[in-house]
């Protein structure tokens, strides 16, 4: 991959006076195109002409590094917009002075009068060649670069017929791939099938959801938005209901720190972790708990695990605790201000009887690893799924969270968007879907963090990002900004932890943690300290 998200139009933003950028639903892209096209009176000839024309100049800009490039640029064009963006790209490229610009048809003419065919006669009328069949295919075997407008969103099933074989000869030359909003092949209920693997795609006015999906992502390549005219408020309709989370949002999300702040005042997280044989698990979660700022952090352990945990904790505390023995659970948890149950906990029956006197307690919490299992146990148990109130967090990878919904992983993997929604609708919580793409579910709709890093893909690095939930719920931020502020911090943390040391083991995020959860500082408040010289 080149890199993650990039924008070329204005406006990737935050919630501290910045706007998240949307991500959308193909049938949400074609409604903004129709009302852009009703209600305001755009030509769709105009959009088109904005998207292709923002596409190459993307191109040139962010892959080319505003550089020329040699070779045969091939612009492999479909019927519809999509073949009508790739018209405009190569008329663009050929007026900017692209030795060999040739355009590729892939399944025919477009249909005479449409938007896509003015542009392909504007490129015949410059002189552009227009080749298919075993013209077309030849190109393709000495294109330096590929551009693939075949098919967009609006696909409906699997490509067949020619289009699909020359999506396999695409994949087969040896050029460089863009694809045009999306790699053709992928739509919103994309379930295997030819499919354009990409070094990079250019997608109009929003990325789309569908380039997100885990199976597909490494075919995306780096993705690119590019302006098409929408007016502002189109783009930013609330009924949407998913946005990216990018980096820039991480400092409206954190709390801010007050100067006078103490231990006591940054919140005391309770975690119930640990079983013999899983005692690193409890030891990472509570360690990133306090690195994200929670002021105390207590591991509450049984009377056989105590032994096996109590010597290392060193930054933390850790307690024996004994509910067979009696012990007073409610007044143990009103010194709490967040609960963190799971990592390496254990399955035992005794674990799933305390985990409902947990859930039953008036503190936020996040349940995590062995904490999951249990919850779908519990449910099983009892017959019906238990509402948390909104004020949990659960963090399950793709194989938990088909327990939780009872389907299989398959299925969550082949729609997350939609499992993380009935997750966090069923249980009454705060989802994070983990993956190398994650999705986080709640009451105000989805965000996705696109964010692979293969070094992330280490045991404990999920135990990382439970304990950072529960730090931050520590300190007072409800449960969706912490749920969205800890997989940023837990992000940034395994960025830099890679970049300083290459492959990482779990607790060579901690630092880093600590780190990226360090707020600004609070308003009016100098960042030098307390003291200002004035002159």
């Amino acid at each position: 991959m080149i890199g993650a998200v990039g924008t070329v139009e204005a406006g990737a933003a935050a919630w501290r006076g910045l706007r998240p950028l949307a991500a959308v639903t193909g049938a949400q892209m074609a409604g903004i195109d129709r009302r852009a096209q009703s209600d305001w009176a755009l030509p769709g000839g105009v959009l088109m002409e904005n998207a292709g024309a923002n596409a190459y100049a993307a191109v040139r800009a962010h892959l080319w590094h505003g550089t020329g490039v040699t070779g045969t640029l091939a612009f492999v064009a479909g019927r519809g917009n999509n073949g009508g963006d790739a018209f405009v790209m190569a008329r663009h490229a050929h007026l900017a002075g692209a030795e060999h610009a040739v355009v590729v048809l892939a399944g025919g003419e477009p249909r005479a009068g449409s938007s896509a065919a003015i542009n392909l006669a504007a490129c015949r009328a410059l002189g552009i060649a227009v080749l298919a069949g075993e013209e077309g295919r030849a190109v393709l075997r000495r294109a330096a670069w590929i551009f693939d407008g075949i098919a967009g969103t609006g696909l409906r099933g699997v490509l067949a017929g020619p289009p699909a074989a020359v999506v396999e000869q695409i994949n087969a030359a040896p050029g460089r791939v863009v694809a045009i909003d999306v790699p053709s092949g992928l739509h919103d209920g994309y379930d295997g099938g030819p499919l354009v693997r990409a070094a990079a795609t250019v997608t109009m006015a929003l990325p789309k959801r569908c380039l997100y999906l885990p199976a597909v992502r490494t075919a995306v390549g780096a993705i690119l938005v590019v302006a098409v005219g929408f007016p502002p408020a189109l783009l930013a309709d609330p009924a949407i209901g998913c946005h990216l989370l990018t980096g820039d949002l991480l400092p409206g999300l954190l709390p801010d720190a007050a100067l006078d702040a103490h231990k006591g005042t940054r919140g005391h997280v309770a975690v119930f972790a640990a079983a013999p044989g899983t005692t690193g698990a409890a030891h990472l979660a509570s360690n990133a708990a306090a690195r994200a700022g929670a002021g105390l952090v207590t591991l509450y352990a049984d009377p056989d695990t105590y032994p096996l945990v109590a010597p290392a904790a060193r930054s933390t505390m850790c307690r024996q605790l004994d509910v067979a023995g009696g012990a007073d659970l409610a007044a143990l948890l009103a010194r709490h201000q967040a609960l963190l149950v799971g990592p390496g906990w254990g399955l035992a029956e005794q674990r799933r009887t305390l985990l409902g006197e947990l859930l039953a307690a008036p503190l936020p919490g996040v349940l995590d690893a062995d904490g999951l299992t249990l919850l779908a146990q519990l449910a099983a148990a009892e017959g019906r799924p238990r509402p948390l109130g909104g004020h949990w967090v659960l963090t399950p990878h793709p194989g938990e969270m088909g327990r939780l919904l009872g389907m299989p992983t398959a299925q969550v993997l082949a729609d997350p968007a939609a499992a993380a929604a009935a997750a966090a609708e069923r249980w009454q919580a705060v989802v994070i879907l983990k993956g190398h793409v994650s999705w986080v579910a709640g009451a105000d709709g989805l965000a996705i963090l696109d964010a692979g890093n293969p070094a992330l893909a280490t045991g404990g690095s999920g135990d990382v990002l439970a304990g950072v939930v529960a730090g931050l719920l520590s300190r007072g931020l409800g449960a969706v900004a912490a749920a969205r502020a800890a997989v940023l911090v837990h992000s940034c943390a395994g960025r830099e932890a890679a970049r300083a040391g290459g492959w990482i083991v779990a607790e060579d995020l901690l630092p880093h943690v600590g780190r990226a959860a360090w707020p600004r500082p609070a308003r009016g408040a100098d960042r030098r300290g307390r003291h200002r010289r004035l002159r």
